[in-house]
């Protein structure tokens, strides 16, 4: 399946991109980030801290994907 990343803040900066075509073979959100970490070892440190959004809407890492999905994925965020 062919899905559309988008990465933001600090991830974007890892990675070069803020957007992404990537033709996938998983099912998973989660797969998919392992996927992009095997593409973009900079992303490793993010693995437990951050946030998953397929078709806009908040995620798990076990939501499962479809051919055309916009996934985005968000750096921790701090705030007060």
């Amino acid at each position: 399946m062919r899905v559309q990343v988008k990465l933001f803040s600090l991830l974007r900066e890892a990675v070069g991109h803020s957007e992404l075509l990537i033709d996938f073979r998983g099912q998973t959100a989660g797969e998919l980030w392992e996927e992009l970490q095997r593409r973009f070892p900079a992303l490793e440190p993010f693995r437990s801290a951050r946030a998953i959004a397929v078709n806009r809407q908040h995620a798990p890492e076990s939501a499962l994907l479809s051919d055309g999905d916009e996934i985005a994925f968000f750096p921790p965020v701090s705030g007060g």
